[in-house]
């Protein structure tokens, strides 16, 4: 976390989020954006306002209090203020890290999350400071002029996520269990959903049996601006809830086993390990999570 600490310059409370303001460059298709709200730092996050970096990207934000709709051709993306959920044209629900916040009226949210959901892609520089969007259109062309003292419409922009938002490739990923004695001998080697996410991160799970012949399943990410690899969970199977103790669970509540289409066990969290189903019945989608180890359900959300 070293790149955070040299982007942090003041740091601040606002209903229960902990966030302090950065400093950095940002570029959409080699054009500087300039704003008049500085982003702010949450969650190891770079929230933005909204609207500047969808009008940047060539969409229209629409307020429906609490909720954001970001809107760009047939893509729809619908978030809601301290929500982590979120939502797509075509109903899919996934799960944002930071959920969107209002900071002196601007609505912020994750400038990676909002430039990846439109389609763009986010690289930062260490060396320059400076982000760089790249989309497929040049939305910031001659015919939409950016105003630098627009108010409400343009604000001055940061930096995207911190930290990982992927797992290493396989080779890493073994290379690096064994050189760290986590398992003893490596059975296989899969990439795995963070949470619901329908458009991105994902970890490396490696499954495995440690030096007492005991299987056990690790979770791994890396970052993509350091390199640095991390354990982000790891389980021993037989000590948590099966997969038939979880397919039983959702069919008392009327989920069919042949209606699961996903099931999956991942971290929510660091070392907070859960059972992911996703399930389709009739015109719903069920989204469930339950605890690993006790089964409770944490999560049900049902999309109509």
């Amino acid at each position: 976390m070293a790149f955070l600490l040299t982007l942090s310059l003041a740091s601040s409370a606002i209903a229960g989020n902990n966030y302090c303001l950065a400093n950095a460059k940002v570029f959409v298709n080699g054009k500087q954006l300039i704003f008049d709200q500085e982003p702010i730092i949450a969650n190891d996050r770079i929230l933005v306002p909204v609207r500047a970096i969808a009008e940047s990207l060539g969409a229209t934000v629409e307020w429906q209090d609490p909720k954001v709709i970001i809107k760009q051709g047939v893509t729809e993306i619908i978030l809601t203020i301290n929500s982590e959920m979120a939502q797509r044209e075509n109903r899919k629900i996934f799960f944002m890290e930071q959920p969107p916040i209002i900071i002196n009226g601007r609505t912020m949210v994750s400038l990676r999350f909002v430039a990846e959901a439109l389609g763009a892609s986010v690289a930062w520089d260490d060396n320059t400071r400076a982000v760089t969007i790249t989309s497929n259109g040049d939305f910031t062309a001659s015919n939409q002029p950016i105003d630098e003292g627009a108010g409400d419409n343009y604000y001055k922009l940061y930096d995207p996520i911190i930290g990982p938002d992927t797992g290493p490739i396989p080779e890493e990923a073994k290379k690096y269990v064994l050189e760290h004695r986590l398992l003893k001998d490596i059975k296989n080697i899969q990439y795995v959903p963070n949470r619901f996410l329908e458009l991105g991160s994902y970890d490396t799970m490696i499954s495995g049996t440690d030096e007492f012949g005991q299987e056990k399943l690790i979770w791994l990410t890396k970052n993509k601006y350091t390199g640095e690899i991390c354990v982000t969970g790891s389980v021993f199977p037989n000590k948590g809830i099966s997969q038939k103790t979880v397919i039983s669970t959702l069919e008392k509540k009327g989920i069919k086993k042949e209606s699961i289409k996903k099931i999956y066990i991942a971290p929510y969290e660091e070392n907070q390990i859960y059972w992911f189903v996703i399930a389709e019945q009739g015109d719903k989608k069920y989204y469930y999570c339950l605890d690993f180890y006790t089964g409770d359900i944490i999560i049900e959300n049902i999309a109509t």
